[in-house]
């Protein structure tokens, strides 16, 4: 049994909710939007949204998930993941940085399905822990 937790995860959280995929099914999900990105418009203007993504180590940090050492085949029960959202905006004359979302979220296995309990870290952009649910349902569902 092994769990890859993260000792700081805040006992208070932004959102809970229930996925209706397996914990495997969702691990898997999790480690395919691990830098990828997606564009959406707004206002006329078009964003960029790369998603990085760390799973918690030694209970201590976060390492980023191609860095792992083995995979996530061998975990139990419940991980911890961070999460970076860049977005940027796109223009003709070129890219702009306009703001990284930060996220905190535990995985935890229910049996045939999976609970999952998400943080904002900080203040900074626009979303929130709504848009880690859109992106975590479309990901494993």
């Amino acid at each position: 049994m092994m769990r890859r937790i993260y000792y700081r995860f805040p006992a208070r959280f932004d959102l809970n909710f229930t996925l209706s995929s397996p914990f495997r099914g969702v691990l898997g999900g999790v480690a395919a939007l691990h830098r990828s990105h997606t564009t959406r418009r707004k206002d006329g203007d078009l964003f960029k949204h790369d998603v990085l993504i760390d799973v918690a180590d030694d209970r201590t940090h976060f390492l980023p998930l191609d860095m792992l050492s083995g995979s996530l085949g061998d975990v139990t029960e419940s991980v911890d993941f961070r999460m970076a959202i860049h977005e940027t905006l796109l223009r003709a004359e070129g890219r702009r940085p306009i703001s990284e979302n930060r996220f905190l979220f535990r995985v935890v296995d229910r049996g045939d399905r999976t609970e999952v309990f998400v943080v904002k870290e900080g203040t900074g952009g626009a979303m929130d822990a709504m848009h880690v649910k859109e992106m975590l349902k479309g990901a494993c569902e």
